[in-house]
């Protein structure tokens, strides 16, 4: 994709909902092309019950970033800080829930498809 192309800026999204259980890993997400992750949110749908609720954001088997949501209600939300990460094409992202057993959140995934990325 060109950097003159209409869609080069635009940001995407895709979403996943995780499940309850302690550093149990979930929302895991692919692309066939190559992009850019920017930040990846969280909003809560079941609270947690401790203040180590949240999420650690995984770029395959390395941590890359921290979504901190302690025992917040539902539809409060989160997210990390700016990862600006470049990833690869097949490479799986995902989230890995804290200590909390309880909380559930609903994961999105910020990212932009990077002008190199091949088109189908």
């Amino acid at each position: 994709m060109a950097y003159d192309d209409p869609d080069y800026s635009i940001r995407r999204e895709s979403a996943h909902i995780t499940t309850a259980g302690a550093t149990t890993e979930g929302a895991k997400f692919r692309l066939f092309q190559a992009a850019r992750l920017k930040k990846v949110h969280a909003a809560v749908i079941t609270a947690g019950t401790a203040t180590t609720h949240g999420y650690d954001v995984y770029h395959g088997t390395t941590s890359i970033g921290t979504i901190a949501l302690s025992t917040s209600a539902a539809g409060v939300t989160a997210s990390s800080a700016l990862l600006d990460r470049a990833i690869g094409s097949m490479t799986q992202m995902s989230v890995k829930s804290l200590a909390d057993a309880t909380g559930v959140a609903h994961i999105i995934y910020e990212y932009e498809i990077t002008p190199d990325a091949v088109q189908s």
